[in-house]
């Protein structure tokens, strides 16, 4: 089953490939193709004018591969293994997917209602709806630089 948009670039050496399902196989195959057909070909320019590739990010809603790990409500169960392509990871695989499936829909799927998962998470794993994370200290804000300005003002070093 494994055809040559399955098959990796480079050598596996840990044989991954001969562990995945068919259907991790053929979301891999859609995963690449989606990847090398649409996203390498532009992906630069919105690197260069430094802006989000909306309309990349609509379309990796219609893949099916949002909130693997979240059983039901719209999201594919399996495993990570799923988006395990090289292409897909640099890409895929940023702050933006993990903080929105990996937070945002996991939170609600581990503690929201069945109401709340109902309303949210299927529109969450198709990219209609987006999740966030806030992260924040009592009188900082969320200045990831706050405690070596603390320890620059007290004169030691982090």
């Amino acid at each position: 089953m494994t055809d040559h948009v399955a098959q990796s670039r480079a050598t596996d050496y840990f044989f991954l490939r001969e562990q995945l399902t068919a259907e991790q196989i053929d979301a891999l195959r859609r995963v690449r193709s989606f990847v090398e057909e649409d996203v390498l070909p532009v992906i630069a320019g919105y690197w260069e004018r430094a802006e989000v590739p909306w309309p990349l990010i609509q379309r990796i809603g219609e893949l099916g591969i949002v909130g693997e790990d979240i059983a039901g409500y719209g999201s594919p169960r399996s495993t990570r293994s799923r988006a395990g392509s090289s292409t897909w990871s640099s890409t895929a695989e940023t702050a933006f997917l993990g903080v929105h499936a990996g937070l945002a829909m996991k939170s609600i799927a581990m503690l929201g209602s069945d109401e709340q998962k109902a309303r949210w998470l299927p529109a969450m794993a198709r990219l209609e709806k987006l999740g966030a994370f806030a992260l924040t200290e009592p009188n900082h804000g969320s200045d990831l630089r706050f405690p070596f300005k603390a320890c620059a003002r007290r004169g030691s070093a982090a």
